[in-house]
């Protein structure tokens, strides 16, 4: 696949997402033809249903869920074909249950529970081949430090879940040039859900990332550029 160009798309938190989500992610979806779409998880927020004290102005679950789809239906038509993998956030629904003992037996998958009609597939993890021949493994988390993690699977490697933090390294073995990246978020730092983020000295960086765009199998992190109130200003 000679034109392979990814796109990757990071920490939504639907319906807590930046309110310039939808005219910028528009905008970076026609800078080229992507070949293949990635989320790397916590498409949706789920705040409601956090094991940690919330604020007392947060909607209810089923408040906070129906915004959830409404901004999954404006992806949905944007990115028809996605693979998506499962964040923290995503999953908060089955560990609640798993917490009151009750079976997955009687818990609907997620595309289910926020009705995913695209031709959208979870995964774990995903290994993804380049055409150069090298390998990048996918997840939403695995250890703090990206290099340490690319390093210690052996190959390149992408992650996102620390809002706070967008960047790529470089690391060489005998055989092969390998990056280790991970990627901000996508989130409204405003929002009733991340009140808690209020007093963080950082603040999220709301950016989604490609492979292939700026190069041959080349990794490259695309920032939201903000005004002094935090909005788009309209550049990619």
């Amino acid at each position: 696949m000679a034109n392979q160009k990814l796109l990757l798309l990071s920490d939504t938190h639907f319906p807590a997402e930046h309110p310039d989500y939808f005219k910028w992610i528009k905008k970076i979806k026609s800078l080229t033809k992507w070949t293949q779409v990635i989320h790397l998880g916590d498409l949706a927020d789920m705040g409601s249903l956090s094991f940690y004290d919330s604020s007392a102005e947060m909607d209810s679950p089923v408040i906070e869920i129906n915004k959830a789809k409404k901004s999954i239906r404006k992806l949905e038509k944007l990115f028809p074909k996605m693979d998506i993998l499962y964040g923290n956030h995503d999953i908060r629904v089955t560990r609640k249950a798993e917490k009151y003992g009750i079976p997955r037996e009687y818990i609907k998958d997620l595309n289910h529970i926020l009705d995913i009609k695209a031709n959208w597939n979870w995964h774990e993890k995903l290994i993804v081949k380049l055409t150069n021949g090298n390998r990048v493994f996918f997840t939403h988390h695995f250890k703090s430090s990206v290099l340490q993690s690319s390093k210690e699977l052996g190959c390149s490697f992408v992650s996102s879940h620390m809002h706070t933090r967008a960047e790529t390294f470089y690391w060489s073995s005998p055989t092969s040039l390998n990056f280790a990246m991970v990627i901000g978020s996508s989130i409204n730092p405003k929002h009733e859900n991340f009140r808690y983020q209020k007093h963080f000295i950082k603040r999220p960086i709301i950016s989604v990332a490609s492979i292939g765009y700026s190069g041959y199998c080349q990794p490259c992190i695309h920032s939201m550029p903000l005004d002094n109130n935090g909005r788009w200003t309209g550049q990619v």
